[in-house]
């Protein structure tokens, strides 16, 4: 008998706090900090976005991959995806800031900027607006129709619904990488829009599946430590630690492989980006970055055992969560200021609120379905017999 799953109260009541304080933070910093508070609303959800779509990513692998040992802890990857929903309503209320964030947006500046007049086919408001939706239409329309298959399959156990989420997931890994890599050009790299990295998307890419691998390891731990360790067992600790490892060093070979490529070309319009972000505290904050998402995890993560405690398992995936973020706010924040990082009360909330959204909104969903999918026919690879 697979027990239920509900939230206790005192989690509950820390979850509400943070989204309280993080929403607060929100429509103070609109009215007294709009400079601020815009960058970090788009942080914020993109951040949010990719923890939804990192997990959307892990489900898809697993079905394509005929996977046994990750059945077990798909529930949860599933309910990781339901923050996507909750991202496209910020995504609407960015909107309102957009003047805000992308000079691209005033058409006094593109008309006296040949650069801007070239992109302005594809850097204009409407069509900016159009791709978005578009974006967050398939990655939740496609998302939903994988958990709705699986949750089908708790009812009746029909193989069937396996092969269904299997072209589901073709689906989901084409267009969603496809569409990935258009929203980090959008969301991210437009900031600054005479800037341009063939690699950046792919850097992006990778920074948002390792975060999502992440929250889906912390989610493991804090279920393990409310009684489900029969359920959740330490071979699924392990081997999320060891994806986590070979992502880490998979995120830092695209982030020097970049750094590289532009260090030695030495072409004005890209070394820019690096002039700010090596500068001063600045450049702190990237060497702080390099740290949280690859050498911590990288060296925790190296023993066997450190793969099977939960505490080190936790430590190492909230290093990569924090990291995540500061390496959206060093991509998003020097656009508007260049001398020094403005990590103060702003920041700090929005962070608070972001993790208790995306972490209330994963208990929620996983409160309203089986922990496990108790149909799918290789749930026995990666439960013993006794979680039947």
């Amino acid at each position: 008998m697979i027990p239920t799953f509900r939230t206790p109260p005192a989690l509950a009541r820390v979850l509400a706090v943070g989204m309280a304080v993080g929403l607060l933070m929100l429509v103070v910093g609109l009215f007294a900090a709009p400079d601020r508070a815009w960058p970090n609303l788009l942080i914020s959800i993109y951040y949010l976005t990719g923890l939804g779509l990192g997990a959307g990513f892990f489900i898809a692998i697993q079905y394509l991959s005929n996977a046994g040992w990750s059945v077990g802890i798909r529930r949860i990857a599933e309910a990781s995806t339901s923050i996507l929903p909750v991202a496209a309503i910020g995504a609407v209320v960015l909107m309102f800031g957009i003047h805000n964030l992308y000079e691209w947006s005033h058409s006094s500046l593109v008309a006296g900027d040949s650069a801007l007049q070239g992109k302005s086919v594809w850097l204009n408001p409407t069509f900016f607006a159009a791709r978005i939706a578009a974006y967050f239409v398939i990655w939740i329309v496609l998302s939903k129709a994988i958990v709705r298959n699986s949750e089908r399959q708790d009812k009746d156990g029909d193989p069937l619904h396996t092969s269904r989420n299997v072209r589901n997931s073709a689906l989901f890994v084409v267009s969603g990488l496809c569409t990935s890599v258009l929203a980090s050009m959008d969301f991210l790299m437009s900031l600054q829009p005479h800037w341009y990295s063939t690699m950046f998307a792919f850097a992006s890419l990778s920074g948002s599946f390792l975060s999502g691998l992440a929250a889906i390891t912390v989610l493991v731990v804090v279920l393990r430590r409310l009684g489900y360790r029969e359920l959740f067992r330490d071979e699924h600790l392990c081997d999320l630690g060891r994806l986590m490892l070979a992502f880490s060093v998979f995120w830092v070979y695209l982030w020097v492989s970049q750094h590289l490529l532009i260090w030695y070309a030495n072409i004005p319009e890209e070394t820019t980006y690096y002039v700010v972000r090596h500068a001063g505290s600045w450049g702190t904050l990237s060497v702080v970055n390099v740290l949280l998402n690859w050498a911590v995890p990288f060296l925790v993560l190296l023993p066997r055992a450190s793969k099977r405690s939960e505490t080190v398992m936790a430590a190492a995936a909230m290093s990569i969560l924090v990291g995540h973020w500061l390496d959206l706010f060093i991509i998003v924040m020097p656009s508007k200021f260049r001398d020094a990082p403005p990590l103060g009360i702003w920041e700090i909330g929005a962070f608070t609120g972001i993790l208790a959204v995306f972490f209330g909104a994963a208990f929620r969903s996983l409160g309203k379905r089986s922990l496990v999918p108790v149909g799918d026919p290789y749930l026995v690879e990666s439960l013993p017999a006794r979680g039947h």
